[in-house]
């Protein structure tokens, strides 16, 4: 014989579980993504608005990692990235209607322009410049010592 309980506690109980997991599942999932897309806060990131870049001193072989969070739609125009002779390593074009955010990444060779010859030509100050937006430029620095491994990656270009 069936003992007789209060009707439908099962079906309460189950209900008030799944949504105490909802309840917890959600904010943690949004916690995390969050957190993805911030910048490690143990790293030394140098940031001028919406531009930021993962360190101030980099060695030769080394990849420059750069992130962009938050354009607003009227920031538009280029990323150019000098090298310490003063020429255009490279150009990235930015534009926030189109794009709010995005990650890039270079590491500066003597591949891409003449006056770079040997490796020790990329040693110095190289800046980041943010054409036709008002944020300030980013300084960094490549040094005199290698990633071990790369000596073989940048090589000199003869002749030069």
């Amino acid at each position: 014989m069936k003992k007789k309980g209060k009707p439908g506690k099962k079906k309460y109980t189950g209900t008030i579980i799944a949504l105490i997991i909802i309840v917890g599942v959600i904010p943690a999932g949004i916690y995390f993504y969050n957190e993805q897309k911030a910048p490690p806060q143990n790293a030394q990131w140098i940031i001028s608005g919406p531009f930021a870049i993962n360190k101030n001193q980099y060695k030769l072989g080394e990849n420059v990692f750069m992130v962009v969070t938050g354009l607003k739609p009227d920031d538009a125009g280029k990323i150019v990235v000098t090298d310490p002779k003063g020429g255009t390593f490279t150009t990235i074009p930015f534009n926030g209607t189109m794009k709010s955010s995005f990650n890039y990444y270079f590491k500066p060779n003597t591949e891409r322009i003449e006056k770079l010859c040997k490796p020790t030509d990329l040693v110095g100050e190289w800046i980041i410049i943010f054409q036709g937006a008002s944020y300030k430029s980013i300084p960094f620095q490549i040094v005199n010592d290698w990633i071990p491994g790369s000596e073989a990656e940048i090589k000199p270009i003869d002749p030069c």
